[in-house]
Parts: structure tokens; C-alpha cells; sequence
């Protein structure tokens, strides 16, 4: 029969695997939450160095059409949008800047309250004169080509 002493041993190691179980669930849930917000590793559209405002400052200084393309790597609509533009804008390289901008990207965070961004995905088409036009969601592969054409010829 088992004594008073290892009755009383036997519930301290119950607890003890119950709140560790617990407790390992918790951090489990917690690095999920954590991984789940960051964004995801992704190939970026531009190859530069300089920051996305420094581009977008030289595109508009130079009289440049620039499209500054504003989405995170883990939105569904952004990773639609970035396909698309990673599709249509090839074409364009050589007459429209590209300003790429992960919004969870700190060193954007000054752009990104100088544009006044509300929502993603969001692509800001400047023309020469530095005007901006704005279109927020999702565009399709020939909207955005067209955009793209008006903008490279100086229209």
C-alpha cells in the first residue's frame, strides 16, 4: 500500500509535468504568433542599396517616372500584386523607376507617413513632374502595363 509520503510525491510530479506541458504549450503558441507576424523571406524586385526613399527622392529629382510599390510579404493581395509587377515591369525598367517598399521594413517608416500609406497593396505612379497617382488593392496585369506605358511615355 503506498504510504502517505508517496502519495504526496507522486501529486508534486503531476503538477509539476501538468504546469510544464502547459507552459510548453503556451511558448509553442507564442513563437507561432511571433514567426506567423514577421514578414516572410522573399526576392525583392529591386536590386539597389539605397533605401526606397533615397530611390524615390532621385527618380523625382531627375524628372524620372517612378512607381513606388508599397505591400509586406505576407498579405495574400501583396504577394498577387508582386507577382504582377514582377511580370509587367521588366518591360519597363529602363523608363520607370521601381521603388520597392516592404511596409514592415523599418527604415520605410518615414516614407511610409510621408505618402500617408493607409492600406495595402498600394502603387503610387509618378509621372515626370513628380504627381503621384494612387491605386490601392489588386491590378490586373494589363492595367498595370498600360499605367506603366502612359507613365514611360511622358503622358
Amino acid at each position: 500500500m503506498p504510504t502517505k509520503q508517496s502519495k504526496q510525491h507522486s501529486n508534486k510530479t503531476s503538477r509539476l509535468e501538468h504546469v510544464l506541458v502547459i507552459g510548453g504549450v503556451a511558448l509553442l503558441i507564442i513563437a507561432i504568433l511571433v514567426l506567423k507576424q514577421k514578414p516572410q523571406n522573399s526576392t525583392p524586385l529591386v536590386n539597389s542599396t539605397d533605401p526606397p526613399e533615397a530611390q524615390l527622392d532621385r527618380a523625382l529629382q531627375t524628372g524620372q517616372p517612378a512607381l513606388a510599390f508599397f505591400h509586406s510579404n505576407n498579405c495574400q493581395q501583396c504577394i498577387v500584386m508582386m507577382d504582377t509587377v514582377a511580370q509587367v515591369y521588366p518591360e519597363f525598367t529602363d523608363s520607370v523607376t521601381l521603388v520597392d517598399v516592404n511596409v514592415y521594413d523599418e527604415q520605410n517608416q518615414a516614407l511610409l507617413k510621408r505618402v500617408g500609406l493607409q492600406y495595402i497593396p498600394t502603387l503610387i505612379f509618378f509621372d515626370r513632374a513628380g504627381q503621384g497617382e494612387v491605386s490601392v488593392g489588386v491590378m490586373e496585369a494589363e492595367q498595370l502595363k498600360q499605367t506603366l506605358a502612359s507613365l514611360a511615355g511622358g503622358k
